[in-house]
């Protein structure tokens, strides 16, 4: 009975380990498989409960590389673990010198040695269907360890294209108010500005959709709040909003410049909301004030537009507001 509760456990640890791993690498659609994204959730919230969100240089700019650590040996642990109660439910691996049953650190150690393709030698299954599945054990190994570097080159291109949208962000601005007003040329935005939001809009499409295949670019921390993607997102859907509902109407920039821009956003949030584990937050933050846009002469449209505007976006403000808050950050003010 023991026997074959071994092979069964063991059986359904290594096909675990393989389904996870190939739902996480290879699947661009549905996020991570389901034991990554537990237990990377369920450490990002313990690393977000240890350290301040919105302090610069905290120990969470490690979280990338301790998350895609922990996933990598997670994968590796849970197949050495079944290949090894599968072969100790076996009774087949032997000492290739002398013929003795091998123990059960002995037996881990052919587990481990056969899913890393070493091919010691010193120990081996005597029964030939037992050897064929330690060559299958060496297959698997193969393939895992392919998936997670692939995985990590993967995620390390994704982090990069994700910070780089945060530069292109704080290039215009460091908060709402500042890219409005810098886009304003005296009279009307500029096209240089108009070409900015267009190409921005594309950007944030192209995060959105790598966090929807690596959802644990979410967990990864910059450390510098001019390269969080979170924070950069929220300023330029808050300056879009502003564009949209905040400036006089004949003023605005044309309605095929913004709408983009904030469907784009609306993507990222919804994506990040499905992919990532996400606590709570109170409500929807205050609404920017247009104070220094009027002192910059930017015409400002009246009669409470922009503020029925802020109001009726309150559940859109409120999940942006959610993602900052879960990456490690702090809703964006002006300066």
């Amino acid at each position: 009975m023991l026997t074959a509760v071994e092979i069964i456990a063991g059986t359904a640890l290594v096909i675990l380990a393989l389904v996870d791993a190939l739902v996480t690498t290879l699947s661009v659609s549905t996020g991570a498989g389901p034991l990554t994204s537990r237990v990377t959730g369920v450490l990002w919230r313990v690393l977000l409960w240890r350290h301040p969100r919105g302090r610069q240089g905290t120990p969470l700019r490690f979280s990338g590389v301790l998350m895609l650590t922990v996933t990598a040996s997670t994968w590796v642990l849970l197949l050495w673990a079944g290949w090894s109660l599968l072969f100790l439910g076996s009774g087949a691996v032997v000492n290739s010198t002398t013929g003795r049953a091998a123990g059960v650190l002995d037996t881990v150690y052919f587990a481990g040695f056969s899913t890393a393709t070493l091919g010691v030698g010193d120990y081996t299954a005597d029964q030939p269907g037992w050897r064929l599945l330690a060559a299958v054990a060496g297959f698997t190994g193969f393939l895992l360890i392919t998936l997670a570097v692939t995985y990590l080159l993967s995620v390390v291109q994704a982090v990069v294209a994700a910070r780089a949208l945060a530069v292109h962000v704080f290039a215009l601005g460091t908060h709402p108010q500042e890219v409005v007003a810098r886009g304003w040329s005296g009279g009307r935005f500029s096209s240089a500005f108009t070409q900015h939001l267009v190409n921005l809009s594309s950007e944030v499409a192209q995060v959105a959709e790598q966090h929807l295949a690596y959802p644990v670019l979410h967990y990864c921390h910059t450390g510098r709040a001019a390269a969080a993607a979170s924070l950069a997102v929220a300023t330029l859907d808050e300056a879009a909003l502003i564009l949209d509902a905040g400036v006089a109407a004949d003023a605005r920039p044309d309605d095929s410049t913004v709408a983009p821009v904030r469907e784009a956003v609306s993507g990222y949030v919804r994506t990040v909301a499905a992919t990532s584990a996400l606590v709570p937050t109170p409500d929807a933050p205050p609404a920017p004030a247009l104070t220094a846009l009027a002192e910059a002469g930017v015409p400002l449209a009246g009669g409470g537009t922009f503020e029925q505007a802020v109001r009726a976006q309150a559940d859109r403000r409120a999940g942006l507001r959610r993602v900052v808050d879960n990456s490690g950050w702090t809703w964006p003010q002006a300066g």
